[in-house]
């Protein structure tokens, strides 16, 4: 396989600063809860010995058989293989690797893959005309059914809580109006009655706001991360690393207040069962190099936190 289509899929963004966090043991068990293009996967197995195991998930089924390809000499190694793959959602991870061993280290890059944005066959990005879909997976309303069916204050409520859209409540009106006549289809549909209402200088942001909205409710995204996260604690050994990739400020708030609620401080003195030791009082950034190279990179924080398991028992 190329670099080129690799770099096609996915490129993995805060690479060396996710995996020189999360692995600690070269011998220890790893989660990739969304191996997207499997950048971040790669460079883990590099730091395994065979004794070392990795579980990657992603919910979109392409990436499980694009990964299948790009790790087809590991996984052809049967029993000796240290990867398993599996087309399932990350807050399934913990019960499906349950009797496996508890977890060295788990790691999550949010978002959208660069393929899913440039191939725009399933409606993620306003560049190219689709199908409202939105979907991760093939499961669940599409976002066409969600803006051909809800009420205005339903739509406003979505775009202002998950999309932060100013114009939230005129994109609603006009959503109305439109689908009167016909239904909202297209990605090109929706993006022309984002574009009669918003000021051309800020249409950019609005649409990218609108259209992130729709696919989070789509994928009950965080929801799943506030699942996936509280999932993973139970599941990860003494020393073990969380460390998660956010790109927008509404996933960002959710690993940090979970890290917060756990962390040592929250429970001074207090005898607990697990808790977390925050490893990044400030998120990790890009550089300028990675930006410049990658500038879908220029929103990431990288967030980790250490598990303490037992801390007071014997």
């Amino acid at each position: 396989m190329s670099d080129e289509s690799q770099s096609f899929f996915h490129i993995p963004v805060l690479l060396k600063e996710a995996v020189e966090i999360l692995v600690t043991k070269p011998d220890g068990i790893y989660v990739d809860g969304t191996i997207g293009g499997g950048g971040h996967s790669e460079e883990i197995l590099r730091r395994l010995n065979k004794n070392g195991r990795l579980f990657g998930f992603d919910k979109d089924e392409e990436a499980i058989n694009f990964c299948r390809e790009k790790f087809k000499t590991e996984l052809e190694r049967g029993g000796r293989s240290r990867l398993e793959l599996f087309n399932a959602c990350f807050s399934l991870a913990c019960s499906i690797t349950k009797g496996k061993g508890r977890w060295t280290g788990f790691l999550l890059d949010l978002g959208v893959s660069s393929r899913q944005l440039d191939e725009g066959c399933r409606g993620f990005s306003y560049r190219f005309d689709a199908s409202l879909d939105l979907r991760f997976s093939q499961v669940g309303s599409t976002a066409e059914e969600l803006v051909n069916s809800l009420a205005e204050n339903e739509l406003t409520s979505i775009f202002l809580k998950f999309g932060e859209e100013p114009f939230s409540r005129k994109i609603a009106r006009k959503i109305i109006e439109r689908r009167k006549f016909k239904p909202i289809k297209t990605t090109f549909e929706l993006a022309q009655i984002v574009e009669d209402v918003v000021p051309k200088p800020i249409l950019k942001k609005s649409l990218s706001r609108i259209f992130q909205a729709l696919r989070i409710v789509v994928n009950d995204e965080l929801a799943v991360l506030e699942k996936g996260l509280n999932s993973a604690l139970g599941c990860m050994e003494n020393g073990g690393r969380i460390v998660v990739i956010s790109y927008h400020s509404l996933e960002d708030r959710i690993v940090k207040n979970f890290f917060k609620k756990y962390s040592l401080e929250a429970f001074k003195g207090e005898e607990f069962e697990t808790k977390l030791n925050i490893l990044t009082k400030k998120p990790k950034r890009p550089n300028v190099e990675e930006i410049k190279s990658n500038p879908r990179s220029r929103s990431a924080k990288l967030r980790a936190a250490e598990v303490i398991r037992n801390l007071y028992k014997n």
